[in-house]
């Protein structure tokens, strides 16, 4: 519970300190650098989220030279498995590239965390609405496009028994539409750190972030007629499986 306690409070200050000490000179920037300095200083906070939690992360590549020459402005979707809410302050902080995620409608009624996602071009979707979601993916893939990376979750939800689920095939438009560069990770550990079904952290966990090989939709080979979901997916949970033998 002390952990709880600890990280709730680094995320609730760190936001409000940015809120009051920041906003002014984000907002003077132009639209570019404005997102990339949200981006920036979100990192830094979650750099601090993931120490509160005493998070042991360590980041594997399979590819790292593949991954430093990946261009920004060919369009990049990160899509990463689901396990915790911790996702997304371990991937913010392990990669070096600025990124910003699809997140759930829901989280656009946050306080103070909601303007900083609007800030740095994240992108709301609300699934109950498939007319607002169509206008939501449209907009990730402009944002992409100018160069911002963006996270998916493709399960849509967090895994209830840390297994990777299901890849729902409609949140690859970002990808399919973008046309650039999907670069898979692999969470692993993060479920044991907290999950859906505690809100417990349990602290001084071991978390390994696995950065797949980029894939290039444009040369991507779908002649075995797997769906791209379903490619990703398994690329993905080999991973997972990899490192538990």
């Amino acid at each position: 519970m002390l952990t709880l306690i600890k990280v709730s409070f680094t995320a609730l200050f760190g936001f409000i300190y940015i809120t009051l000490f920041k906003t002014r000179g984000v907002k003077k920037l132009s639209d570019e650098k404005a997102a990339l300095e949200a981006r920036r200083l979100l990192r830094k906070l979650s750099e601090k989220i993931v120490k509160a939690a005493r998070i042991d992360l360590e980041v594997i590549y399979l590819d790292e030279k593949a991954y430093r020459k990946i261009k920004l402005e060919e369009g990049v979707v990160i899509v990463a498995n689901h396990e915790s809410n911790l996702d997304i302050p371990v991937i913010v902080s392990a990669l070096d590239i600025p990124v910003g995620f699809v997140a759930k409608k829901e989280m656009e009624s946050w306080p103070f965390y909601s303007m900083w996602m609007k800030l740095s071009k994240c992108i709301f979707l609300d699934r109950s609405n498939p007319r607002e979601g169509i206008k939501s993916i449209r907009k990730a893939v402009d944002i992409v496009k100018q160069g911002y990376p963006t996270v998916i979750f493709p399960e849509g939800e967090r895994s209830i028994d840390g297994k990777v689920g299901t890849f729902k095939k409609g949140s690859f438009k970002l990808a399919t539409e973008t046309g650039g560069i999907i670069l898979p990770l692999t969470i692993d550990g993060t479920f044991f750190v907290q999950n859906r079904n505690n809100i417990k952290i349990n602290s001084n966990k071991k978390v390994i972030l696995t950065v797949g090989k980029p894939i290039d939709m444009k040369k991507i080979d779908m002649k075995d007629d797997k769906k791209l979901n379903e490619y990703v997916r398994e690329m993905i949970v080999v991973e997972k499986v990899v490192k538990k033998n």
